[in-house]
């Protein structure tokens, strides 16, 4: 097993050329001797399984908690691949529904709610799982005839208020030896008032092939860099792995696949003469034919006040630039930790935290952000005990969490390159360290408010 640390001021991704040199300058003032001392209630034993309800039938039980926990995704020309809105639906895919759900695959929610409350959170509880299973043992009746009041999905946008789509289709062809493409694409922003994204929702073209995607506003002024980027590329859009590269001059507006309205009264805001980046990231399957083009689309809630909400980077520069963040072939548990006051970041000023967004990649296997207060009291924010590549997204803080300027965050990342944990099954285990393509990385995107 290999640990490694570095106590350090981190930097944003937006400055970090500007700020790398004092950044691994800070870094180098102190270190620690190992990863942060704090148990992982993620990893506790799982609690008795509870009663399930006596007699459950579809009409009564099952659809209610399918339309509130699964069908966001499980609808006609959803991100899912087959609806979950009738009961020949569930009937025809019951076999796959009772694995998904009694492994806790789906609904795909990776955060666990042992550390704290999340907002949208479709996970379902154990008497939930225990009603299902009972249901399919029972037969899966269907039970009365009945017209239930209409049951609104867990998360997904309360409206759309503007839609924008990739200017044409794309192919995705990964490289020689590569499965990941990572490709930018940039759209025109029709608003001229200034307006607040206060709600985002990715609908992939090609759902087979979008693994995840970044939504950023390009800022007026750096939008001709964007411009000449886009032109010096053939082909629709441009390379742009880790990111938006060097361009800067931009600020996230969402991420992930699986979008939904930012907590009331928080947006982030797009000025007129902006444009919007589209940073989307390609997993092509080893094996099959060759994919389709994609046209993803992005919609949109807006209104014209919110207060402003911004998203940090949190992570070890030197994991970056000095190639500090090495996870040995063959090793099933490499740990990465950094801890910093991230008050660059947020300017000194106090702040309210109201998300995390983890990213790791394949090699992925647990993730834990926590707050290190003055006082020296741990307080956990995001914890994930069996990270899954395939559905990273924000995780929304039911009760935002107040961040005083000498306080310090804490990231803790691990990763497993054994044999059986290879993207490519069979494949034999090779050094990996931080990058897109077969690589990972480990950082957390964390968005807060100002208060003062």
């Amino acid at each position: 097993m290999k640990v490694a640390h570095t106590r350090a001021g981190s930097v944003d991704t937006q400055r970090l050329c500007a700020g790398l040199a004092l950044a691994v300058m800070i870094s180098l003032s102190a270190c620690e001797d190992g990863p942060l001392d704090a148990p992982w209630c993620s990893l506790a034993p799982p609690p008795d399984v509870a009663s399930p309800i006596a007699a459950p039938t579809y009409t009564e039980h099952v659809a209610p908690l399918l339309a509130r926990k699964c069908t966001r995704c499980h609808v006609d020309e959803g991100i899912a691949p087959f609806p979950l809105t009738t009961y020949a639906d569930v009937r025809t895919q019951l076999d796959e529904v009772r694995d998904a759900v009694v492994t806790h695959t789906m609904p795909p929610f990776l955060a666990d709610d042992c550390c704290r409350p999340y907002l949208y959170d479709p996970s379902l509880t154990d008497a939930e799982i225990a009603t299902f299973t009972k249901w399919i043992e029972d037969g899966s009746p269907e039970g009365p005839p009945l017209t239930p009041a209409p049951v609104p999905p867990e998360g997904g946008l309360s409206r759309t208020d503007l839609v924008l789509a990739m200017p044409e289709p794309y192919t995705p062809e990964p490289r020689p030896g590569e499965q990941d493409v990572v490709r930018c694409f940039l759209l025109d922003w029709p608003r001229a008032d200034r307006s607040f994204v206060t709600g985002f929702d990715p609908m992939p073209g090609n759902r087979s092939v979008v693994h995840h995607l970044i939504v950023a506003a390009v800022e007026p002024d750096a939008v001709p860099r964007y411009e000449a980027a886009d032109r010096a590329d053939p082909g629709p859009g441009f390379e742009c792995a880790g990111a938006f590269g060097s361009l800067g001059g931009y600020h996230l507006l969402g991420g992930s696949l699986l979008g939904s309205d930012f907590p009331d009264g928080v947006g982030r805001e797009v000025a007129p003469g902006s444009k919007i980046v589209l940073n989307i990231h390609y997993a092509i399957p080893e094996f099959g034919p060759p994919p389709e083009p994609d046209l993803t689309r992005v919609a949109l809630r807006l209104d014209p006040v919110a207060r402003p909400l911004e998203t940090m980077a949190f992570l070890n520069p030197l994991w970056i630039v000095k190639g500090a963040m090495v996870v040995e072939a063959g090793d099933s548990d490499a740990v990465y930790w950094f801890r910093s006051s991230p008050r660059v970041l947020t300017g000194g000023r106090r702040v309210q935290l109201v998300s995390a967004s983890p990213h790791m990649h394949y090699f992925g296997s647990r993730f834990a952000l926590r707050v290190i207060r003055k006082s020296g009291e741990i307080e956990c924010l995001t914890e994930i005990g069996d990270w899954d590549f395939g559905w990273e997204q924000p995780f929304w803080f039911r009760d935002p969490v107040v961040l005083e300027p000498d306080d310090e965050l804490y990231v803790e990342c691990h990763f497993d390159n054994s044999a059986a944990n290879q993207p490519v099954p069979g494949a034999t285990p090779r050094d990996i360290g931080w990058g897109d393509a077969n690589q990972d990385m480990c950082v957390v995107f964390v968005s807060f408010v100002a208060l003062e």
